[in-house]
């Protein structure tokens, strides 16, 4: 399509806009229906699961074995209230209730501990065994010396060898968990329950959670009044933090709404600018959302403030507009005014929109997924917010004046095309020393910035990116009171031989990174079973000749506890996989039969993202040498799907960074055809978002897996003041620098404040990870503005002194033409 051509139908729209408004509103307002009723559908996902492809390995197998599992861990029931025993009766009545819903696999609370006593000698490592029979046989030795009553110690025999008390304690069985699972004190007794379904699975997660704490009241008000119950763990915890991140969006998005509203009066004292600039804001929205459900289906943890950050970038638009047509309108009629107010800003206000997008697009460049869907999102509500802003707001500006008429209009007005009048009197101009320390006064900090820079860390904390919950807290409380993490990872293999493999590739693993492993321990069905026989049955035989040997004995130490626990330990019978007490032996089978797991608990918080790459690197060393061995693998473990988000943005940061400043630069330079004039308009936001730095080190913000996604935005949003100011100053000619700070920097300063209201409503969010959003683009809009309203201004008006020979008029159109 020609430029003419374009120029006309541009034309023939605002005439039919502003000759049949309520025409085009009614469209809009069928338009946005439908779109309300699409995008009422759509969900927000809380968990970080959904932040990768599903196609992704981490995913694939998260899904996989948690379909066999129950999910990646347990909702965990605290009860407390009463007494011990009490409470032991309580948890044994629930135990059984819930074990009788189909929800749930099964119920971990008490423990056959007694089994592994009993076969604790099958069990012992080979080696220990050995030992305890050498120090079992010096004992043997010395009593017998003891019971010779022509035996003297003259004071030259050795040290005595440890007594059988001794002893036992130090070949204690280790079993898998205490008796009853509750803090040491008494006071709390725990159920950990296993769910059929997962925690991410949050529909799920919420009526399992409501069922188990249901049925758990509904026993106390029977039988146990004094009885409280909380929930933790890892089904409790996903849900209040999506519970917490579903208000806090909300919450920020009706700030967000507010505080745009009260710029908008505040800038324009009319009621009918919200209308105005708000109406086509929220058709951008709802088409976005509507699209969002039809692409994607649901929103996540990175693009669920998309809300925020779209009314703050779609109000710039209409702010612009509506401050041109009133500045118009002093000297215009109404229809004359919409057109030229069109004109003078449709230009601008598409290069700013068309730099937006694409920044915005670049992220689709990015391997993190969140990432992607965020670019896509927000880059076409900011195409959609410009689109609504002109096919809609000249509509509204007529319907506002029908209703209510800024001023009569003068029938001798100038016509549509005639030119602007020329000011009556020059703008003030500040003193050049002024403007000089203004501009050096940006330069300085951005030095500064560029000193302190290196200086900046990456939060690799989660805990402090999810905040503190009364589930976390509680979690934590209990995994110190039963001394091991409730979600280990868990591998899953086809049977107990190959989980054998596995734990000797684990145990490579650990010693390969000594002090540096992430791994504490590991446990499977083959803990739980004898193994080795021949060797272990020389070293019982071993033993049971010589514990038989002290039948000769005097009764006393023939009757020794210990000792006689020792002999019931020898006789131990070996025994099968079916004889291992059904609550410890489900912990490893497979939902469906086909396989089992083998369990590997990590020795760091797993809270610091580098504790997280360890731990996710090491399991990646376990499934290489798993495979190696010609053992197929899959592992469930949420803190590796952590580990590769963090990975993927720490990948994907300076490469979307650095394109977002190529891209935004060759958009200006397209939109202005020229090199020079689009190094003077991106310079100056290049030197804001280097300030950015030194606002992170005055306000110690740090960067983080969840802000980052705002940084290359952070170049789209600002460049639009520069370009709104620039296309203005050409507009209006040489020596018209005062009048467009006066009334473009006016509308500029609005549109900022209304870019940092829908990022700063984030502050007001109780997720630190959505806060920290809020804090580093709260600094990075102000910074900007530094570099485009500040700096941008001061370096036009150096520069037409500088060139303009005096300030003489052909000096000051002979800048405006050399750039």
């Amino acid at each position: 399509m020609a430029r003419s051509e374009r120029q006309r139908w541009f034309e023939r729209f605002i005439e039919t806009a502003v000759s049949r408004p309520w025409q085009v509103l009614l469209c809009f307002v069928l338009l946005t229906l439908g779109g309300m009723a699409v995008a009422s559908r759509l969900e927000f996902r809380g968990s970080f699961v959904e932040l990768l492809p599903k196609a992704s390995r981490e995913v694939q197998d998260l899904t996989r074995v948690s379909e066999k599992a129950g999910g990646d861990g347990y909702l965990v029931l605290v009860a407390s209230g009463d007494t011990r025993a009490r409470l032991e009766s309580y948890a044994g009545e629930l135990q059984a209730r819930l074990e009788a819903l189909p929800e749930v696999r099964y119920v971990e609370h008490r423990y056959d501990v007694s089994f592994f006593r009993q076969n604790a000698l099958l069990l012992l490592p080979i080696e220990k065994l050995a030992a305890l029979r050498q120090d079992i046989t010096a004992r043997v030795r010395y009593e017998r010396q003891l019971a010779n009553p022509f035996y003297f110690d003259l004071g030259a025999s050795p040290q005595a060898p440890p007594d059988f008390e001794t002893i036992a304690k130090k070949y204690a069985p280790a079993a898998p968990m205490r008796e009853t699972l509750g803090s040491a004190d008494g006071t709390e007794v725990y159920l950990l329950i296993k769910p059929a379904g997962t925690a991410g699975d949050l529909d799920f997660a919420r009526g399992f959670v409501d069922m188990a704490m249901d049925t758990g009241r509904k026993l106390a008000a029977e039988r146990y009044p004094s009885v409280k119950l909380q929930a933790t763990g890892n089904f409790q915890g996903r849900i209040e933090e999506d519970t917490v991140m579903r208000d806090d969006l909300a919450r920020a998005g009706s700030l967000s709404a507010l505080i745009a509203v009260g710029l908008i009066l505040l800038a324009t004292r009319r009621i009918s600018a919200l209308a105005v600039v708000g109406i086509p804001v929220v058709v951008g929205v709802v088409l976005t959302f509507a699209f969002a459900e039809v692409a994607i289906g649901h929103l996540n943890v990175v693009t669920g403030f998309l809300v925020a950050i779209l009314i703050g970038l779609g109000i710039e638009y209409g702010v612009h507009l509506c401050m041109r047509y009133w500045e118009e309108r002093r000297t215009r009629p109404s229809r004359q005014a919409i057109i030229t107010a069109v004109r003078g800003t449709f230009g601008g206000a598409m290069t700013s929109a068309v730099t937006n997008a694409a920044a915005f697009f670049v992220l689709l460049l990015a391997q993190f997924q969140a990432f992607k869907q965020f670019g896509l999102l927000a880059g076409l509500g900011v195409l959609l917010a410009v689109l609504a802003a002109y096919a809609l707001g000249p509509s509204l500006l007529a319907i506002a004046e029908r209703l209510r008429p800024a001023r009569r209009d003068d029938a001798s007005a100038p016509a549509p095309d005639a030119p602007a009048r020329k000011p009556e009197r020059e703008w003030r101009r500040w003193p050049t020393g002024a403007i000089v320390a203004i501009a050096l006064s940006v330069v300085g900090f951005a030095v500064f910035s560029v000193a302190v820079s290196s200086r900046l860390g990456f939060e690799t904390d989660m805990r402090k990116l999810q905040g503190e919950s009364r589930a976390s807290l509680l979690n934590d409380h209990v995994i110190e009171q039963i001394g091991q993490p409730l979600t280990p990872a868990i591998f899953l293999v086809d049977d107990v031989a190959q989980a054998a493999q596995v734990e000797a590739v684990i145990a490579e693993v650990k010693q390969r990174h000594g002090e540096k492993s992430a791994i504490l321990d590991a446990a499977s069905l083959n803990d739980m079973l004898p193994q080795e026989m021949e060797r272990r049955e020389v070293e019982l035989a071993g033993l049971r000749e010589v514990l038989q040997g002290l039948d000769a004995m005097p009764a006393e130490l023939v009757a020794d506890p210990r000792l006689q626990e020792f002999r019931r330990m020898v006789d131990a019978k070996p025994y099968g996989l079916g004889a291992v007490p059904l609550e410890v032996r489900r912990r490893f089978e497979a939902a469906d039969g086909k396989g089992t797991f083998l369990l590997m608990f990590p020795s760091v918080e797993n809270t610091d993202t580098e504790d997280l790459r360890r731990w996710a690197s090491q399991i990646d060393e376990v499934m290489a040498g798993a495979e190696a061995r010609g053992i197929p693998v899959a592992v469930l473990d949420s803190n590796r799907i952590a580990a590769r988000i963090f990975a993927l943005v720490r990948a994907d940061g300076p490469l979307i960074l650095w394109s977002a400043a190529l891209v935004v630069f060759l958009a200006i330079l397209v939109s202005l055809g020229s090199v020079k004039r689009a190094l003077l308009v991106t310079g100056p936001l290049f030197l804001g978002m280097t300030c950015l730095a030194g606002g992170m080190y005055l306000f110690d913000v740090q960067l983080n897996f969840i802000n980052a996604v705002v940084l290359p935005n952070l170049l789209a949003i600002a460049v639009d003041n520069s370009v709104h100011l620039f296309h203005r100053y050409e507009e209006e000619g040489p020596g018209s620098l005062g009048k467009v700070v006066r009334h473009t920097g006016l509308a500029a300063v609005v549109a900022t404040l209304s870019n940092a209201a829908g990022y700063g409503a984030l502050l007001v969010a109780n997720h630190q990870g959505l806060r920290s959003i809020g804090q580093i683009a709260l600094l990075g809009v102000m910074c900007t503005f530094l570099g485009t309203t500040v700096f941008f201004p001061a370096l036009l008006a150096l520069l037409e002194r500088w060139k303009g020979r005096g300030g003489t008029v052909a000096g000051k159109r002979a800048v405006v033409q050399s750039l």
